[in-house]
């Protein structure tokens, strides 16, 4: 079901999208909302309708239990939102925004699974995050490198128990842009992370183990 050079090749198209278009536009979401819809596809089958931002397609806006929230990825059957899932991809600037972002994530979240709808939640980390000058996507004036503290509250939400706050499931991909040849790929978790901290997040956070626990929610909503 997952393939890392497919998620890979989605994550090289946005990026590219990201560049040529600048960070306001929503056409780097585009090919990843496409990659996570069709995976979604694969494992809800015909039998439910996946909403997304796409070329022809929009965002469904679902429900909360406080506002309705535009939902980047909502799987429906009969009309029935069944589950969700947010997309996040960090392009630039993460450490000082990283808490909003922590908080906003669990926020929205929150708001969602209030409503008993489940919310999963795929979140994309450039491992050299560069800091561009205001308004370029061109112009970096440094690099900070993604550290465990920086992974450690991701890993601890999921440790926690089973509140409204708490996504279904998350995934934390991190990746190593070359800005200059403008390709990704994955960095080596036990190399920059140790052992123990790489098997925790591959347990915990990798794209595998996502895809694995949103196939064993279908089967367990369908058997009951």
């Amino acid at each position: 079901m997952y393939s890392e050079s497919a998620l890979l090749e989605a994550i090289t198209l946005s990026f590219n999208k990201y560049k040529e278009y600048g960070a306001r536009s929503t056409a780097k979401l585009k090919p990843l909302h496409k990659y996570l819809a069709e995976t979604q596809k694969d494992i809800w089958g015909s039998e439910y309708e996946i909403n997304f931002l796409g070329d022809f397609t929009k965002e469904l806006t679902v429900e909360g239990k406080y506002y309705p929230k535009d939902v980047d990825i909502a799987i429906s059957k009969n009309g029935s939102v069944k589950f969700c899932i947010g997309l996040k991809f960090v392009t630039s600037n993460y450490k000082q925004n990283a808490n909003n972002y922590f908080e906003n994530m669990m926020g929205e979240t929150a708001n969602i699974q209030a409503n008993i709808i489940p919310y999963a939640q795929f979140i994309i980390l450039r491992y050299n995050t560069p800091y561009y000058k205001k308004n370029e996507v061109n112009d970096v004036s440094k690099y900070e490198i993604i550290n465990k503290k920086d992974i450690q509250k991701y890993l601890k939400l999921m440790f926690d128990s089973k509140q409204a706050h708490r996504p279904e499931m998350l995934c934390v991909k991190i990746v190593d842009i070359n800005e200059e040849k403008r390709s990704v790929g994955s960095i080596n978790l036990v190399k920059e992370f140790g052992v123990e901290f790489a098997e925790l997040m591959e347990d915990k956070l990798s794209p595998e183990i996502f895809f694995k626990d949103i196939i064993n929610y279908k089967r367990f909503i369908e058997s009951n």
